[in-house]
């Protein structure tokens, strides 16, 4: 994760600076005490100096918090001595910019409208405009800073994925050559030896000796390679899903439900396993589709009918969200799934519905295409 150069310099000298901090929280401690004692209230002291002080020390780890603890301690020192108010002001120029650098965007400006509404209700009119024009800096260049961070971690993130899809670009690639020459060498052999076999022996038995050699030379490297592709490093490859599959489809359908969308599922016809490209790719649809339900579509429910006739497997997934009530646009998710059915014989449709929701309708062929396989 991005940090500012000088979070690297914080990370270094760590003790130093929780020395620091205590310090400067122990010196303001002083200060709203003598301030206080002199305004005559010797026994707010007990209550708010440790809530004007304290957030000095905790408010880089827990800004919100700090700057609660600071309403509430400048709330109380208004109460018991309207003119030592700063008491509780001072504090949160501090505060203010943890709060804008490390709080979500809704958090950081309610923060600051937070600081500006306390010094205008309970300060004078003077004092508010100073205190607003010393906290507005502070609170815009560590929102700035947050930006400027979050842009950064974007761009590196997105970095890392293209460098990781060109890596596994150029693995495929070698895959490729690899079986390409394997299969090559394989075929070339298994014709000599075919030719031999019948007139010399012994050269059709070395031919399949090479064969057997070759292919196995190129499992070892296929294996290799694969398992760079993998996601998760360490993992052991899975078993390719299938719709056909009731643990895979029953995993699929208690992720989905996790994720606050419940699945009623309905099945027409007999099932039937399918080709093992046409199963996976059925399998892709009913994933992608209740995916993007949970993300899009803003609804509890979703329908997903699996329509087993003789000639072809109809899926349909739909749902009433509001989120989807939008002019048809299929993201890439989609669009791959389209292909992916397209090549393997089938059709595929998605859009909202008239009533509101949305629908994905996928038809694949009972029968797996011979150029597809």
């Amino acid at each position: 994760m991005y940090e500012p150069r000088w979070c690297a310099y914080a990370g270094t000298m760590q003790p130093l600076l929780k020395w620091a901090v205590r310090l400067a929280a122990a010196c303001y401690a002083v200060l709203a005490t003598v301030i206080l004692l002199n305004e005559g209230a010797g026994l707010a002291v007990i209550v708010v100096v440790p809530l004007a002080a304290v957030p000095i020390a905790v408010a880089w780890r827990r800004p919100m918090p700090a700057l609660i603890m600071l309403v509430v301690g400048v709330a109380v020192a208004w109460a018991v001595a309207p003119r030592a108010i700063m008491v509780g002001l001072l504090p949160l120029v501090y505060v203010l910019g943890p709060l804008a650098y490390r709080c979500r965007p809704a958090a950081a400006w309610a923060g600051l409208a937070a600081a500006l509404g306390v010094v205008w209700l309970l300060g004078r009119p003077g004092g508010a405009i100073v205190f607003t024009v010393a906290f507005t800096p502070v609170w815009t260049v560590a929102y700035a800073a947050r930006l400027h961070r979050v842009h950064t971690e974007r761009l590196m993130a997105e970095h890392a994925l293209r460098g990781l899809a060109e890596q596994r670009l150029r693995i495929a690639r070698e895959l490729h050559d690899i079986v390409a020459h394997g299969m090559s060498v394989i075929t070339v052999q298994a014709g000599y030896g075919a030719l031999v076999i019948d007139d010399q022996p012994g050269e059709a038995r070395a031919a399949l000796e090479a064969i057997e050699t070759t292919g196995r030379r190129t499992l070892v490297e296929m294996r290799h390679l694969l398992g760079a592709l993998r996601t998760d490093d360490g993992v052991d490859l899975e078993p390719v899903p299938a719709l056909d599959s009731a643990d895979d489809l029953d995993t699929l359908l208690e992720r989905t439900a996790s994720a606050g969308v419940r699945v009623h599922l309905r099945v027409c016809g007999a099932a039937r396993s399918l080709p093992a490209g046409a199963g996976l790719t059925a399998y892709r649809v009913v994933q992608e589709s209740l995916t993007n339900v949970v993300k899009h579509a803003s609804a509890a429910t979703a329908r997903l009918t699996l329509d087993y006739r003789d000639d072809a497997l109809v899926i349909e997934v739909t749902d009433p969200g509001v989120g989807c009530a939008r002019p048809p646009r299929l993201g890439h998710g989609l669009l791959g799934m389209r292909e992916r059915v397209r090549l393997y014989g089938g059709t595929m449709e998605a859009g909202p519905l008239p009533d509101g929701g949305f629908r994905v309708l996928a038809r694949l062929p009972a029968v797996e295409a011979e150029q597809g396989v």
